[in-house]
């Protein structure tokens, strides 16, 4: 968890949630700020370039997809093509980890969380370089904790270090920050960020399911492993929603638009 400046962050929230035709766009807005402009000048040329290559128009910019794999200290960064696939746009590095596998449930406890979350604000301003902020604690996290402070101000963020973050470098928090700001450009109001304690393959899953430390993430991480494998299969998100207990719920969206 960081320290924020909550005056700047409303103000950053603000630009990023409203603005309408006929103003700056947000993209506009944000290459206001320093930071920002000076990576879109270096990077956003190769970055367009990237999207061309995979056949994404640079005008017509796909929805973004972020995977957090804990253990293995990497992200991937997937876009939504004109026909809807999406494809790995590049993948990253952590460098900044702490605490151990498993959710986070209490402020301090050092945790990266795990679970179905997207970005919820844009940080110009940050203390490490860029930053982008999740949604924890979310529905399920609310549920499943019995702490009476949950912690919060959970980042993507630059500058190598983390308690509790996602911590990459200055270099790549810029390209993902890019590519970020250019989805919620073409609508994209919510990124998905799932974040998962390890790839949570057949594999990796028999290899955990046995350490005595880790049974009692057993049903958490069986159930983040359904959203795992429904994207490895159909190539496209599902919907998500939390039921009583706590735990995700995914379904196929194509199958609902055809009841």
């Amino acid at each position: 968890m960081k320290p924020v400046n909550l005056f700047i962050l409303i103000l950053v929230f603000s630009f990023g949630s409203a603005f309408s035709p006929g103003k700056q766009s947000f993209e506009d807005v944000q290459k206001t700020y320093s930071r920002v402009y000076q990576a879109y000048k270096e990077k956003e040329q190769l970055i367009n370039e990237r999207c061309e290559k995979f056949g994404i128009p640079p005008e017509r910019f796909g929805n973004m997809y972020i995977r957090v794999f804990k253990e293995e200290r990497e992200m991937e960064v997937w876009l939504q093509r004109p026909d809807k696939k999406f494809v790995l746009f590049n993948q990253f590095r952590m460098y900044g980890n702490s605490g151990t596998l498993g959710p986070k449930r209490e402020e301090g406890d050092r945790q990266i969380p795990e679970g179905c979350y997207h970005v919820s604000n844009f940080n110009p301003f940050s203390n490490y370089h860029l930053s982008l902020g999740i949604n924890y604690p979310n529905e399920s996290d609310r549920m499943l904790s019995t702490a009476a402070r949950r912690g919060g101000s959970i980042f993507i963020h630059g500058s190598d270090v983390s308690i509790g973050c996602i911590a990459m470098s200055d270099d790549y928090i810029e390209d993902i920050y890019i590519v970020a700001v250019k989805a919620r450009n073409q609508g994209q109001t919510k990124i998905p960020v799932h974040i998962f304690p390890f790839k949570p393959t057949a594999e990796n899953m028999d290899r955990h399911r046995g350490r005595d430390e880790y049974k009692v993430y057993h049903d958490l991480w069986t159930n983040l492993a359904q959203g795992y494998q429904f994207f490895e299969k159909n190539n496209r998100l599902p919907e998500i929603s939390v039921n009583s207990k706590g735990y995700y719920e995914f379904a196929d969206p194509e199958l609902a638009e055809m009841k």
